[in-house]
């Protein structure tokens, strides 16, 4: 179909856990201009650019003016209707699926209303604004009706307001084709870890599940719902990766909560679950999608439980500055006794029990803000509990511990917006998930 597909992100870990089994994928920072605008003087081949999260990428983007190398998006306006966190309840209700009771305060609106009290008196609400941004800051718990004074900064803009519901977070990855939606690994979502530098419903990292962890009925459930709201997608338009967030109830029931219109961090995970399986890692069924139909070329739409165990964390700077260092992306083995060594690189699905893989999500230099994501780590097995809230395993706190060692977290600055005589610190791109 492609001659050369252009992988644009800050770090090239989804792409890296494809384990070279797409011809032609290569990795191209965001942080720089890797592209030629005009060509470059090759139109012989076929070329086609491919993006973290189009709808929500707050840097320029010169590929998408190479016309030689289409950026395979939905339309910014499909994505963005996707993507709006109070247009998603009727989504999920033109889908069938299950989805917690909710309300929509209008812009303004300061009384609480009945419905709202009565859920806080049963336990709490999660308050979410419609453009929420990539890592949890537009959503909030509120626990008590105290709280509701936390919400001053968001009064000029509608909300919407949902009963919490206690449960396993999970998000289940999915691409949108033109005429069927192929749906893939399902994933406990680890979020809200203090020791990772977290505050409530931040993403912290992901491990794949299967039926091990929950029942075979459950995981059906949470693909049907992904299947179901991509059907529905199709209909506006939309065609390419997307992942839903859900909770499994206590009672054992699937209530989806938000749409994610892109790729999510977890695809990492995916991929090397689809490269031990033999299968079409999702950013080249992303790529089909865009240009082809899918059921010719693909044995089933349904991916079922992933053989691989793995997991990944993402740690937090925990306060906002300038950047004193990260340690180097690469691939690290730790001792016995707990010292980490550089080693020679190798792709998530072969990592041994005692090795892991290290992206900088950051650069030295950098502004960057209390909350943002600094690193991400990935293993081929377990890194917590399945359960919620998680606790990290032994072995990813050793991690950790060495992480806390190698990361110098920003320091303030008198004058943050700069690096020097005339020059202007580079702004991380937005973090990843939620």
């Amino acid at each position: 179909m492609v001659d050369e597909i252009a992988w644009y992100d800050r770090s090239a870990f989804i792409a890296a856990a494809c384990d070279s089994t797409i011809p032609g994928l290569v990795s191209r920072s965001r942080r720089t201009v890797e592209c030629d605008v005009d060509g470059g003087g090759d139109h012989g081949r076929r070329r086609v650019s491919v993006t973290f999260a189009p709808e929500d990428d707050d840097v320029r983007r010169p590929w998408e003016r190479d016309p030689s190398a289409p950026l395979l998006a939905p339309p910014r306006s499909v994505a963005d209707r996707a993507g709006n966190k109070i247009d998603a309840v009727s989504i999920f209700r033109a889908a069938g699926v299950r989805t917690p009771p909710s309300t929509v305060l209008a812009a303004g609106a300061t009384a609480v209303p009945d419905e709202v009290s009565t859920w806080m008196r049963d336990g709490a609400v999660v308050v979410q604004r419609a453009a929420n941004n990539l890592i949890g800051r537009g959503t909030r718990l509120l626990r008590t009706r105290g709280e509701w004074a936390a919400l001053t900064d968001w009064a000029g803009e509608p909300l919407k307001v949902s009963r919490y519901l206690p449960g396993l977070p999970v998000t289940v990855s999915g691409c949108v084709g033109r005429d069927a939606t192929v749906v893939s690994g399902v994933s406990q979502q680890l979020v809200g870890i203090a020791e990772l530098g977290a505050g409530w419903g931040t993403h912290c990292g992901n491990q794949l599940l299967d039926d091990a962890d929950v029942s075979q009925e459950v995981l059906s459930q949470c693909r049907w719902a992904c299947r179901a709201v991509g059907e529905h997608l199709r209909g506006w338009g939309f065609l390419g990766v997307f992942g839903i967030d859900a909770v499994l109830g206590r009672d054992d029931r699937v209530w989806v909560v938000e749409i994610n219109p892109r790729f999510q961090t977890v695809v990492s995970l995916v991929h090397a679950a689809e490269v031990e399986r033999g299968l079409l890692p999702l950013l080249g069924v992303h790529v089909l999608a865009n240009t082809t139909p899918l059921t010719p070329l693909l044995a089933t739409d349904d991916r079922g439980s992933p053989r691989l165990r793995s997991g990944q964390l993402v740690l937090h700077f925990t306060r906002s500055g300038r950047v004193g260092g990260l340690p180097q992306t690469g691939c690290y083995r730790m001792s016995a006794s707990g010292v980490v060594l550089r080693v020679p690189d190798r792709a998530l699905s072969r990592l041994a029990p005692d090795e892991a893989l290290v992206w900088a999500h950051a650069a030295e230099g950098d502004r960057a803000e209390a909350g943002d994501e600094a690193v991400l780590v990935q293993f081929g097995h377990r890194v917590a509990t399945v359960g919620h809230p998680p606790r990290l395993t032994s072995e990813a706190r050793s991690w950790l511990a060495w992480l806390r060692f190698a990361t110098h977290h920003p320091t303030p600055h008198p004058d943050p917006g700069r690096t020097g005589p005339g020059r202007t610190a580079a702004r991380p791109h937005r973090d990843h998930d939620r």
